[in-house]
C-alpha cells in the first residue's frame, strides 16, 4: 500500500525542527509558524488560545495536504505586541491550563478511590 506507516505521522525525524518561524514580508507583525508532525487537535486549541488574546488581530491555521504531517499557524497581531510573543504566551497559557485540568482531574481520582 502507497500509505506511509502510522508513526510517521508523530516521530520528528532526526534534524527536523519542531517549529519553524517565517516572517512575513508584506504585512508588519505577521508570521507563519511551521508545527511539524501535529494535526488539527493542536492547531485548533493554538488558534482559539491566540484569539483570546486581544493584541491578535488575526490567527488561522492550514494543513498543506493530508499526507504532509505538519500545520501551518498564521498570526497577524498589533503593533503592541509580536507574532513569536503572541505564540509563546498561548502555548504558555495553554500549558497553565492543561496542567490545572490535570491537577484537578488527579484530586477527583483521590477522592473516587477513597469512596470505593
Amino acid at each position: 500500500m502507497n500509505a506511509p506507516d502510522r508513526y510517521e505521522r508523530f516521530v520528528v525525524p532526526e534534524g527536523t525542527k519542531k517549529v519553524s518561524y517565517e516572517r512575513d514580508t508584506k504585512i508588519i507583525n505577521a508570521a507563519s509558524f511551521t508545527i511539524e508532525r501535529e494535526d488539527h487537535t493542536i492547531a485548533n486549541i493554538l488558534r482559539m488560545q491566540l484569539h483570546r488574546d486581544p493584541n491578535v488581530l488575526f490567527a488561522g491555521y492550514k494543513l498543506p495536504h493530508p499526507l504532509q504531517y505538519k500545520i501551518i499557524i498564521r498570526i497577524h497581531t498589533t503593533s503592541q505586541s509580536s507574532p513569536m510573543q503572541a505564540y509563546n504566551q498561548s502555548i504558555n497559557d495553554l500549558d497553565r491550563e492543561l496542567d490545572h485540568l490535570k491537577n484537578a482531574f488527579e484530586t477527583e481520582m483521590m477522592k473516587f478511590s477513597r469512596d470505593y
